[in-house]
């Protein structure tokens, strides 16, 4: 019996000093680390202005953009609805880009184009809606290739994106 009790406070004695602290360390999530964000640092401010090498490359955006509209229109909604979004971000791009009386006369093109798109978005394309939009699309194409090409316009960039369109 003497044993006994001898050996349980060894063993109560070894439980004390040495605990179960290291069991629960075991057993317990540790916390993750969180990253810090990297930050960005601009290293250097980009002056953009406007000019006829912008304006090309928003008018072969437009360009592209048109093109496939007109070639697949009324194949996929969700397409149509793209490309004429697109075409007509070029376009006010390439408008911003231009002194005030070519913006005034694309501007109208603009406005055109905007009326195919809403017949797009809200009506839907029938047949009979889906010929007279893609006549429209097709004479805004030509009047547009043919009075805003980048040979035509390089006299009448504006100096600065501070004047108005």
């Amino acid at each position: 019996m003497r044993k006994i009790s001898v050996f349980a406070m060894i063993f109560l004695l070894a439980v004390t000093l040495t605990g179960c602290d290291a069991l629960q360390r075991k057993f317990t999530r540790k916390k993750k680390e969180t990253k810090p964000i990297p930050r960005l640092y601009q290293l250097k401010k980009y002056d953009v202005k406007p000019s006829a090498a912008l304006y090309s490359k928003h008018y072969a955006y437009w360009q592209s953009w048109m093109s496939e509209l007109i070639q697949d229109l009324g194949d996929n909604h969700k397409k149509d609805v793209r490309c004429i979004d697109e075409a007509l971000s070029q376009l006010h791009d390439m408008r911003n880009i231009l002194v005030q009386e070519k913006a005034d006369a694309l501007t109208k093109h603009i406005r055109r184009i905007e009326k195919s798109r809403e017949i797009i978005i809200k009506e839907g394309l029938s047949q009979y809606n889906k010929n007279q939009v893609l006549m429209t699309l097709e004479r805004e194409d030509r009047i547009v290739k043919s009075e805003f090409t980048v040979s035509r316009i390089k006299n009448d960039i504006k100096e600065s994106f501070d004047e108005t369109p």
